[in-house]
C-alpha cells in the first residue's frame, strides 16, 4: 500500500484588475453622486462635439425622475453658451440615460474646468478622481509585492 503525502491546496489565482477597479470606481461615484461614469467617458459622443467644448458633466442630482445634471464651465462665455443649448443638451443626455432621466440642467462656473489630460495639477489640490486612482495604484502595488 502507497501513502500519499498531504499538500497544501491549490492557490486561486491573482484577483481581476476589473474587480478590484469596479469597487474603487464605485465608491467614487457613490462619492461624487455621477449616475453613470460611461457619461464622462462619452461626453462627446453624447453631447455632441460643439456642447462637450463648452463644459463637462458633473454630478447628477435629485430624485431617480426629473434629476438636475450639472454641466462645469469654465467662464461665462461658455456658461451663456450652453444656457442657451440647454434643451439641445437635455435632449441627448435623455437619449442616453433614458427618457426623462434628466430634467434640468445647472451650470457651474469654474476656473480650470476644461483642462487638458496632460496638464499639471497643483499640489495638494488632488480631485476624488486623483484620490480614487491613487488608492487603486496603491491597492496593486502591495498585491503584487505580496505575490
Amino acid at each position: 500500500m502507497t501513502s500519499f503525502q498531504q499538500t497544501r491546496p491549490v492557490r486561486k489565482g491573482p484577483p481581476r484588475a476589473a474587480r478590484a477597479a469596479a469597487r474603487v470606481f464605485s465608491q467614487l461615484a457613490q462619492a461624487t453622486r455621477y449616475a453613470d461614469p460611461g457619461l464622462s467617458d462619452n461626453w462627446p459622443s453624447i453631447a455632441g462635439a460643439e456642447i462637450a467644448a463648452l463644459g463637462r458633466p458633473g454630478r447628477v442630482l435629485g430624485a431617480k425622475r426629473g434629476r438636475t445634471l450639472e454641466v462645469i464651465v469654465r467662464d461665462g462665455a461658455s456658461a451663456a453658451a450652453l444656457q442657451m443649448r440647454a434643451d439641445d443638451l437635455i435632449a441627448a443626455v435623455n437619449r442616453y440615460l433614458g427618457p426623462g432621466a434628466v430634467d434640468h440642467i445647472a451650470i457651474k462656473q469654474r476656473a480650470g474646468a476644461q483642462e487638458t489630460k496632460g496638464s499639471p495639477q497643483k499640489a495638494g489640490s488632488e480631485s476624488p478622481l486623483g484620490a480614487a486612482l491613487s488608492s487603486f495604484r496603491a491597492a496593486v502595488r502591495s498585491r503584487s509585492h505580496d505575490e
